[in-house]
């Protein structure tokens, strides 16, 4: 193992509390550096001694009933993991807490772990999706051009399509959500392009560009972006919910949207709540409100209080749990939109597999009855548990119907 200095110790600390896991969570920060100062003096360490030291427990604490001490070093691994697998940062060296033991050891990266580096940029994926997303077109194109040899009346997968379906129906637009990326202004050729997650619109930019002009002053909204896997992988669920109508269908990124385009189409927006855009105004005319840091959905009555708040308090490893929130609205000319949308890959995949699920009624009667009305516009929140795309577990949280006037986005 090559050695690791300590001003290579300490840049490797920083990246790692700067990074999306640890930097919104002051307790993992402080127990990471903390274990880190223990290892550094080379002794062992016990439960005893983080849960007095970090977490003011008294003498009367004890480790083998008390499982505090275990759950926290349990979720900092997953954080580290989730770390290294998404990180652009190149490393030599990785940070890693040994199974059964609570001191911090260095050991060096290897190809593999680089590789997992690559591949996350790597453009094979980004291909992937292009490549699926050009089958979806000319499927299209084919089905346009082909002649039926019936035309059965469609029949919806549940109620939510029941609107776009109708032969007098506006065409449908499928909008997947695309992440923003920033690149270096007046360059053409050689750009470096920069993914910030707290960096979703342009109004965010010129925001961090005031407080930190030294950094993002010379970054500009890019020309580039990328569309999340969860986004293009409902495509075939969406397209069977949507049947005879599939040559109707057109496809956009959110960021490049148009008013006209909400006018004019029966919409269907796939993607997380960071990649809305100026959809996520939409939003006011329900009683949901969500925050990115962290990550929190809000449920609100007519006067504006909080009744219900949904926090995720981390997400690392393969296992994720998220909450996912199907809303249906009324367009500006009364046209039909729906948004399937969460925080992660897993909420997508949840708010996709619920708005196609053929028992989709029956579940939300299950959790509190609901009069159908015509049209049925509503806001549902559930928690979904999976791993990476995966969805193993879905659970509806909230269920509300809406009025027209109040989802009208006139």
């Amino acid at each position: 193992m090559t050695p690791i200095s300590d001003h290579e110790k300490q840049l490797l600390l920083s990246q790692i509390l700067e990074s999306p896991e640890f930097h919104e969570s002051k307790r993992y920060q402080e127990l990471l550096q903390y274990l880190i100062e223990k290892s550094s003096s080379g002794s062992s360490l016990k439960e005893y001694e983080i849960a007095r030291d970090l977490f003011g427990k008294g003498t009367d604490f004890d480790p083998s009933t008390d499982p505090l001490i275990r759950s926290y070093i349990s979720n900092l691994r997953k954080k580290l993991e989730h770390y290294y697998l998404t990180t652009e940062n190149q490393f030599a060296h990785k940070l890693e807490i040994p199974k059964g033991q609570y001191l911090v050891t260095y050991v060096t990266a290897t190809n593999r772990d680089r590789a997992k580096q690559r591949f996350l940029r790597s453009p094979y994926l980004y291909l992937a999706i292009i490549a699926l997303l050009a089958s979806f077109i000319a499927f299209r194109e084919f089905s346009r051009q082909a002649v039926p040899l019936s035309n059965p009346p469609a029949v919806p997968v549940n109620f939510i399509w029941t609107e776009f379906l109708q032969d007098d129906s506006p065409p449908i637009l499928l909008i997947l959500g695309d992440y923003l990326f920033l690149s270096e202004k007046g360059k053409r050729y050689g750009r470096t392009f920069l993914r910030e997650p707290r960096i979703n619109s342009d109004e965010e930019l010129r925001a961090y560009a005031q407080v930190d002009p030294e950094k993002y002053g010379a970054y500009e909204v890019s020309d580039v972006s990328y569309v999340g896997a969860a986004a293009s992988l409902g495509i075939p669920a969406l397209l069977h919910a949507l049947g005879d109508s599939c040559n109707r269908i057109s496809i956009k990124l959110s960021s490049q949207l148009k008013w006209d385009d909400l006018e004019n189409h029966s919409v269907v927006f796939v993607g997380s709540f960071k990649t809305l855009y100026r959809l996520d105004t939409l939003f006011s005319r329900t009683n949901i409100r969500y925050r990115l840091s962290p990550n929190t959905l809000e449920i609100r009555d007519s006067n504006q209080g909080i009744v219900k708040t949904y926090t995720l308090d981390w997400r690392g490893g393969s296992y994720q749990r998220d909450y996912s929130v199907i809303l249906k609205l009324s367009g500006p000319k009364n046209n039909p939109m729906v948004f399937l949308t969460g925080f992660s890959e897993v909420g997508i995949m949840d708010a996709v597999r619920n708005s196609t699920d053929p028992a989709l009624m029956s579940r939300i009667n299950s959790f509190q009855a609901a009069t159908l009305q015509s049209p049925f516009l509503f806001e549902m929140v559930s928690e979904a548990e999976g791993v990476k795309y995966t969805v193993f577990r879905t659970q509806i949280q909230h269920f509300e119907v809406l009025e027209r006037s109040r989802t009208s986005a006139e």
